[in-house]
């Protein structure tokens, strides 16, 4: 149900249209509907009645990028993020979820044996269907709603790998991993590059084996239901862990569990979210550390949950530049199309926001883009792999891994 917070929120908006500005989709689009100002418009016709809840408003609000750009510029403060995910929870109360992704999330996401027995079909899929391209990214089958390409699934998940604990003798503290999906079954590379340094600093790293995933891609289609039964158990399986901090190596996910829990279960969670860090916030801010320089032209691509949706911009930096021949790109902050739910729903559209990406990242000169999310790596591995371009792509941490030559 709709609520007062929501209706203040709407009464905030000018209607001056600077989000039209910033707006990745809008920029391309040119739609009103496609925009902050505009859905806020649709938000108070369906205040007004003068709309109902139809799948076309579903449409709209799901072309949202939810890249939170639109808000930190907004003169008026306008939470526009809260207006819109508002929306969906309602939209889905009124016309509910579509059938495969409701199976998907009530079924598999909560119960992670079953996730995992999904995935392991998916492989088999994967190494049957032919390659249309070069390259290494592959397609997964229709569960995730299709037009994607990603690498190859790991043959063994983190969980699996780190089921028990690496110790350290005498450890300075004790830090849980939330790893996320995208690094469980895919990126692995990222978790070890984030056990193998925190290891080196004296910190021993627990990865709990109950956590499920953070939730936003049931969150993404107002499915509160999943939502709230995943963000439960995360909070008890790291309350049980009893660790001093709790560390995650992806910008999205570390965004759903410091913004969105709250939200979602109330004060009852503040003692789990006070402890989470991105594991460069982390870095710069706990450890101390000498590292060699790699002889390796490195650019970082800002992804939008971690500039926007967590103000974290100068750590990884400072550790780029402490590690590698670190040059800027322009707009490191521009969006490279990614986006979860946006992506698979839009994925021609992604393609075209994420040009502009692409096109910064060749002109910088640079051998290797660095970033702090998976998503955005599946993103921007797929864009260069289209294009046939050299320039690989890696999270900072395995760059600060490399540069402390780490035995791998």
């Amino acid at each position: 149900m709709l609520t007062t917070e929501w209706e203040t929120e709407i009464n905030k908006c000018a209607k001056c249209g600077k989000c039209r500005s910033i707006c990745p989709v809008f920029i391309e689009t040119g739609n009103e509907s496609m925009v902050a100002r505009g859905r806020i418009s649709l938000a108070d016709a369906l205040r007004s009645g003068e709309i109902i809840h139809t799948e076309r408003l579903r449409e709209y609000l799901l072309s949202c990028k939810k890249c939170l750009r639109c808000s930190h510029v907004c003169p008026s403060g306008v939470d526009y993020d809260f207006i819109i995910q508002a929306m969906l929870d309602d939209l889905a109360n009124h016309i509910g979820i579509w059938l495969i992704p409701r199976i998907v999330f009530r079924l598999f996401l909560t119960r992670r044996w079953l996730f995992n027995l999904l995935l392991k079909t998916a492989s088999i899929f994967q190494r049957v269907v032919p390659l249309k391209r070069h390259g290494t990214m592959r397609h997964l089958p229709f569960m995730f709603m299709g037009g994607r390409w990603i690498p190859p699934l790991a043959k063994e998940s983190v969980l699996k790998k780190y089921r028990n604990t690496r110790k350290i003798k005498s450890p300075k503290m004790k830090v849980g991993f939330y790893v996320g999906c995208l690094i469980n079954y895919i990126y692995t590379d990222i978790a070890d590059a984030v056990i193998e340094v925190l290891n080196h600093f004296e910190i021993e790293v627990v990865v709990p084996q109950g956590q499920l995933c953070c939730g936003i891609p049931a969150r993404s289609l107002g499915d509160i239901k999943t939502a709230r039964k995943l963000a439960e158990t995360n909070v008890e399986v790291f309350e049980k862990a009893n660790v001093d901090f709790i560390i995650n190596a992806c910008a999205t996910c570390g965004r759903t569990l410091k913004r969105d829990y709250p939200r979602i279960l109330g004060e009852r969670c503040l003692k789990f979210t006070n402890k989470l860090y991105d594991i460069s916030e982390f870095i710069e801010k706990y450890c101390t550390y000498e590292a060699k320089s790699l002889n390796t032209k490195i650019t970082y691509h800002d992804p939008c949950h971690l500039y926007w949706g967590q103000n974290i911009s100068k750590q990884p930096r400072d550790i780029l530049r402490r590690s590698s021949g670190f040059q800027e790109m322009e707009n490191p902050e521009r969006c490279c199309g990614g986006g979860g739910v946006f992506n698979l729903l839009h994925y021609d559209l992604a393609r075209k926001i994420g040009e502009y990406k692409t096109k910064a990242i060749e002109k910088s000169g640079a051998d290797v883009v660095a970033t702090g999310c998976p998503g955005c790596r599946l993103q921007i591995e797929d864009l260069l792999a289209a294009q046939g371009s050299a320039v690989k792509c890696t999270h900072t941490i395995q760059v600060l891994r490399d540069a402390l030559l780490l035995p791998r």
